[in-house]
């Protein structure tokens, strides 16, 4: 690959190529005539999402989290670790 520059891409840049690759490692982009490879090179993703997929009960809170905020339960910060410590009795 030799010297490959990195760069900073503006937020809406980032979220336009995010949407491109969430579902892909790899893409082809036409930029200003020119075919652009774009790839994915951090697998922290894939890990995580594997993680997830491999334990049932992760993925079941995970899940009603994403419930609580599409109902309008949040919690602060403090309230989480509370329930943690209450919960896992650390």
């Amino acid at each position: 690959m030799g010297n490959l520059k990195k760069v900073s891409l503006d937020p809406s840049v980032q979220e336009s190529l995010w949407k491109l690759l969430q579902d892909q490692n790899d893409v082809v982009a036409n930029v200003m005539g020119r075919e652009v490879h774009l790839s994915i090179i951090d697998s922290g993703f894939d890990e995580i999402a594997h993680e997830i997929d491999s334990d049932p009960e992760l993925r079941e809170v995970l899940l009603a989290s994403e419930e609580d905020i599409k109902e309008g339960r949040t919690y602060t910060t403090q309230e989480a670790i509370d329930y943690i410590l209450k919960e896992h009795s650390l």
